[in-house]
Formats: C-alpha cells, structure tokens, sequence
C-alpha cells in the first residue's frame, strides 16, 4: 500500500490550486464531471469526516475551501482518473491525499482514499508506517458510498439492535439496504421525543440533519442543527469534548449548502 501510494502521489498532474495557496488540487482530467453515480449527500458525508476531521486539516480550512475540494474530487475521480490534493504543512511533511476508483472481486465497484497521515503519530509523515497509514475504502453500492464496515448483513443489524438507538440509526442511515429506510425517521423521532439530556439526544439531532441532507431539505437541516446547538449549549450532561460533534455536524451541511 505505502509503495502504491508513494507513486499516485508523485504522478505529474494538471493543477488547479487555491487562491491561499495553502493546497494544490491535481487532476487528470481537469474537464470531467462526476461519472461514478454517487449521491452527493452519501460522498460529502463519507469524505469531509475522513479527509478533513480524521486528519484535523479542518483546523487550516473554511468551508469554501473544503466544498471546492471535494467537488474537485466528486467530478475528478472517474473510472480511470485519479484526483491528488496536496496541503502545505512542512513539518514533518505536507499532507498528500489521493482519491481514486477500483474494482473489487466479491463487492464490485470501490471509491479509495489514501493519505500519509500517520494514525499512531497523528500527524502526515514522508513514509507513513503502512500498518499506521490512514485509508479509506468505500463500495458504490448504487447511488450510495457505503464504508466497507458498514455493508448489511443480519447478523450485523441484529448486533446494532442489542446497543443504543443512535448506532442502529447510523447503520440504517449508511449501509447499502435501502429497505431498511423507512425506519430511521421514526427511530430519529423516538429518540428525539424522549427525556433524554444526554448525547444520545445528542446524536439523535445529528441524525435528523443528516436525515434532511439526504432528502435534499436544506432548511430542517439548518433548523435541526440550531436545535442540536442548542440543545448541547444548554446540557450540563454531556461533556465539552462533544463540541466537536457539533462542528461537524454544522461543516457536514455548509458543505453541502456548496458543493
């Protein structure tokens, strides 16, 4: 893996780069539009939590910049191009990110991401350890972007049942069973409706957002996230850290409102 990544990354592309300077987008095909059939809210989803949150770059990026981004790699990554994005860091190295497709034997259709962030230094490394290297890699289950992980299975969904009402959401939320849709909004609204302070309510709102962002309704989205600021403003129960939760859940939907 560390050798396939060395050589997407020193690959000589046509370079779009940010008026900041502080990245560089190299694509291969600078004309195309978005070929793999994935829904946007499915890509944005997947992709601004792994490239940016998983490896802290959203510390150095406003939302403009991270919608430009992956909308240069939604429209970039065909079936035989490739999309680089390369961030201005220094030290220890800059931040190299490659996106690309590929066929799996068993599962078909794969959407891949490969960084030289280091999961065991938190930090991006000239030769990340491969055991350590951040990756992602996603089948394209019809219009969807489905987290490897997250492929249904009953025996994962009968687990999912047995923990909390959120991780059952999420799964139903992401996975590649459409049939099992029609019940996140009334799990949503259960957990909503209870008398909960804690970050299962918590939770409960992220979902309702992303439930709105999936439908294309941009504006219960936008009123589910105040709900949910709110809601962790005024908590005395849930720990600060969770902030962070909250952050996302507000880059999620301005990505969105971009892209």
């Amino acid at each position: 893996m560390n050798k396939l990544l060395l050589s997407l990354l020193f690959i000589l592309f046509v370079a779009t780069t940010s008026a900041q300077k502080d990245y560089n987008i190299f694509r291969e095909n600078e004309n195309s539009k978005h070929q793999l059939g994935i829904n946007k809210f499915y890509f944005v989803h997947h992709t601004f939590a792994d490239s940016f949150f998983m490896t802290e770059l959203y510390k150095q990026l406003s939302y403009d910049d991270m919608a430009l981004i992956l909308k240069q790699v939604y429209d970039g990554v065909t079936e035989k191009e490739k999309v680089n994005v390369e961030y201005k860091i220094d030290k220890p190295s800059d931040a190299r990110i490659a996106y690309f497709f590929k066929e799996h034997e068993k599962n078909g259709k794969m959407f891949i991401m490969l960084t030289n962030f280091s999961n065991a230094t938190r930090k991006f490394e000239h030769k990340p350890d491969s055991k350590d290297q951040l990756a992602r890699w996603y089948f394209i289950k019809g219009e969807k972007l489905v987290y490897r992980k997250d492929l249904y299975s009953k025996k994962k969904e009968s687990e999912k049942k047995k923990g909390e009402t959120y991780e059952l959401i999420d799964y139903y939320l992401f996975d590649d069973n459409l049939e099992n849709d029609k019940f996140i909004k009334p799990l949503i609204d259960k957990l909503l409706n209870s008398n909960d302070k804690n970050t299962n309510k918590l939770y409960g709102y992220l979902y309702l957002s992303e439930f709105h962002l999936m439908n294309n309704d941009m504006k219960s989205s936008e009123i589910a996230i105040k709900n949910m600021e709110k809601f962790f403003e005024e908590s005395t129960d849930i720990p600060k850290g969770y902030s962070l939760i909250v952050n996302m859940a507000k880059t999620e939907y301005e990505i969105m409102k971009r892209i």
